[in-house]
Parts: structure tokens; sequence; C-alpha cells
């Protein structure tokens, strides 16, 4: 974690990024996981000390992004 703490800008949404990703592939599959770490990567509200070092909090917020992903993909089936 010094190493994120160190890391501005770019190099450390990359360095989330990168940790995150392979844990995301593995919980919700190839196909979601670049857009639920992007989500991640772009919410103000998360702590990326806390997403990278804490199960339960890196939990929440990827179910709190597969949850919206789906809310939106109904939407989208009901406009149509």
């Amino acid at each position: 974690m010094a190493q994120l703490s160190q890391l501005k800008g770019d190099e450390r949404n990359n360095f989330v990024g990168n940790t995150i990703f392979g844990l995301i592939v593995e919980a919700f599959g190839e196909e979601i996981a670049p857009r639920m770490t992007g989500m991640l990567l772009d919410e103000n509200a998360v702590n990326y000390q806390q997403l990278l070092t804490d199960s339960q909090y890196f939990s929440n917020k990827t179910n709190e992004a597969y949850n919206l992903i789906l809310q939106v993909g109904q939407q989208v089936v009901q406009q149509q």
C-alpha cells in the first residue's frame, strides 16, 4: 500500500484497476469486468486503499456496481 500512496492520477488508477480487474473477472466474468472496473475507478466515493485491503468493502462496491449495471440494462430493455 505504500506504493499506492506515492502514485497520483492515471498511474494510481492504472495500479488499482490492474489489481482489482482479475478479481472482478473471477467473480462476475470477463464480459462485464471492464465496465465494472471503470465504474469503480470513476466513482469519487471509492476509497482505493480500502478497496484493495478490505474484502468486505471490495465486495460491497463491486456488488453495487453490478446491480447498477443490471438496473440500467433492465431500463434499456423496458424502453424498447
